[in-house]
C-alpha cells in the first residue's frame, strides 16, 4: 500500500495539526497537548534548564506543549521556588522506567550504541545506561525535539528520538533547506516558463532524487496521484512519488502552497528513505534480495541494490532502521494497521457529520460535529506518532523554510498592434485549487 500524507481537514485554521507530546515508547500514546505557563513556570524552567535551554524551548515552535508537560509534573504553581529545591525533567521513576527501557533491549541498546548516544549528548562515553544518560535525552527531547511533531519528554531515546539525535540523509536540517532552496528558484520563479503540470512536477522529482542520491538511496518515477485530493505519496511496491496535480497546475501559486508542495514531495521523500533503509537493515541481517522483495513489497531491482549495500549490524543506522522495520512489518504492524483504520473511519464519521450539519443545522448536529472532530484529531495524533510518520512529518518542514515567496505574477498577454496594450488581467492568486482543504487524502497503510 502507498504512503500517504494526510492533508489537513477542512474547518481547521492552519495546515498542520495541533502540536501533541508523542510518546516515545515503541508502542506508546500520544500526550495531550497543554498550556502555556506564568512566570512561575518559566522560574521552573530557568532552574532545570537555566536561560539559555529556556531560550530555545520559547523559540520553538513547540514550546508551550514542552512547558504544559514540565509544568505538570511539577505540581500547581508557585511564585517562588523553596530554597535549594531544583525543578527536574523527570522524577525518580520516570528516570528508572527510562534505564529499563535501556537494558531490557540489550540486543538493541548495545554497550557501542549507549556509548555513541552518550558522546552525541556531550557525556562520558563510558558511564553506561545511568541517570546522566537519562536526563541528557530528556533535555534533548525538552529542547531539540520541541517541533512538529513534539517528542515527548521521557528520556528514552527510541525510535522518534535516535533520527532527531543522529541525522543522516534528508533530515539533515541543511539538506532539507537547501532543498526548499533551490525549488524556489528552479520551480517555484521559474512557475510561468516550466508551463505544465508535469513539467513541474518532473522538475521537483528532479531537485529530490539528487537528494536521494547523494543520501545513496535509489531515485524515484514521478506520477500524479489518482486521488486529485491527494497531496503526495510514496508507493514503494513501483518506487514512484505520487504527486497531487491540483495546484500544479494553477497558473501561479501563493507562498503559502509553495511552501506545502516542498514539504510534501520532502516529507515524501523521507519515506522513500526509510523504505531503502529497512531494506538495507534487512539485507545486513542476512536476507536475500529475493526475501527482502518478498517481505518489504519493494521492487526486485530496489532489493538487489540494498543487498548490494547493507547496513553494519549493530550500527547506530541500523538501530533507527529498525524502529521503522519494527512498527511497518515487525512487533508493532498490528498496532499501526489498527491507527490507519481508525484514521479512515474517523475521517468518514467527521464527512458524515459535516454533511449532516450542513444539511440541517441544530444544537445536535451540531454536537455531533465537534464529537467527531475530536475524535478525528485523535486518530490523526495516532498516526502521526507512529515511528515512520513522526520522523518525516518532522523532516518536511526543512524543505519548507528554504520557500520565500510564492511565484512572479502571470505575464498578461500583449495585444498585436501600436497600441501593445494586456488583454484582460492576470488569474487571481492561487489558481483553481487556492484555498481547498481536502480531507480525503488519507494514508493508505505506508
Amino acid at each position: 500500500m502507498p504512503s500517504s500524507r494526510k492533508r489537513e481537514p477542512p474547518l481547521q485554521r492552519h495546515r498542520r495539526q495541533p502540536s501533541h507530546l508523542q510518546a516515545e515508547g515503541r508502542d506508546g500514546a500520544p500526550a495531550s497537548a497543554g498550556r502555556l505557563p506564568g512566570r512561575a513556570g518559566v522560574l521552573r524552567l530557568q532552574q532545570a534548564l537555566g536561560n539559555a535551554g529556556v531560550a530555545r524551548l520559547l523559540a520553538g515552535p513547540g514550546g508551550a506543549n514542552v512547558f504544559a508537560t514540565l509544568i505538570q509534573r511539577q505540581g500547581p504553581a508557585v511564585e517562588e521556588a523553596p530554597p535549594g529545591a531544583e525543578a527536574a525533567l523527570l522524577d525518580a521513576d520516570e528516570i528508572a522506567d527510562a534505564r529499563r527501557y535501556y537494558t531490557s533491549q540489550p540486543w538493541l541498546y548495545t554497550p557501542a550504541i549507549i556509548a555513541q548516544l552518550r558522546g552525541a549528548l556531550g557525556l562520558n562515553p563510558e558511564g553506561g545506561v545511568d541517570e546522566a544518560l537519562v536526563l541528557a535525552v530528556a533535555e534533548f527531547q525538552a529542547t531539540e525535539g520541541a517541533g512538529d511533531p513534539a517528542l515527548k519528554i521521557d528520556g528514552k531515546a527510541g525510535p522518534r528520538t535516535l533520527p532527531r539525535i543522529f541525522r543522516e540523509g534528508l533530515n539533515v536540517e541543511e539538506t532539507g533547506q537547501e532543498f526548499g532552496e533551490e525549488v524556489q528558484t528552479e520551480v517555484i520563479d521559474e512557475w510561468a516558463s516550466l508551463e505544465t503540470a508535469e513539467a513541474r512536477r518532473d522538475r521537483l522529482v528532479e531537485l529530490v532524487n539528487e537528494r536521494l542520491e547523494a543520501a545513496g538511496v535509489p531515485p524515484v518515477t514521478p506520477a500524479f496521484d489518482p486521488n486529485e485530493n491527494n497531496a503526495g505519496s510514496f508507493d514503494f511496491p513501483t518506487w514512484r512519488m505520487l504527486i497531487g496535480r491540483g495546484r500544479l497546475g494553477a497558473e501561479s501559486i501563493s507562498e503559502a502552497d509553495a511552501r506545502d508542495i516542498a514539504d510534501t514531495v520532502y516529507h515524501e521523500a523521507r519515506h522513500t528513505q526509510q523504505w531503502f533503509r529497512m531494506a538495507q537493515l534487512r539485507a545486513g541481517q542476512g536476507l536475500s534480495a529475493a526475501a527482502i522483495t518478498a517481505e518489504l513489497g519493494i521492487p526486485a531491482r530496489i532489493a538487489a541494490l540494498a543487498r548490494a549495500d547493507p547496513l553494519a549490524r549493530g550500527s547506530m543506522d541500523a538501530v533507527i532502521a529498525q524502529g521503522w522495520w519494527d512498527s511497518v512489518y515487525g512487533s508493532g504492524s498490528a498496532h499501526r494497521e489498527a491507527v490507519l483504520a481508525e484514521l479512515d473511519r474517523a475521517a468518514t464519521a467527521r464527512r458524515n457529520a459535516v454533511a449532516a450539519h450542513e444539511a440541517n443545522p441544530t444544537p445536535a448536529t451540531e454536537a455531533a460535529l465537534e464529537r467527531a472532530n475530536e475524535r478525528f484529531q485523535r486518530a490523526f495524533a495516532a498516526y502521526q506518532n507512529l515511528p515512520e510518520e513522526n520522523d518525516a512529518w518532522a523532516t518536511g518542514p526543512l524543505a519548507a523554510a528554504g520557500i520565500t515567496s510564492g511565484s512572479p505574477p502571470p505575464t498578461p498577454p500583449v495585444l498585436s498592434g501600436e497600441a501593445g496594450e494586456p488583454a484582460g488581467s492576470p488569474p487571481p492568486p492561487g489558481g483553481p485549487a487556492h484555498g481547498k482543504l481536502p480531507e480525503d487524502n488519507l494514508p493508505g497503510g505506508d
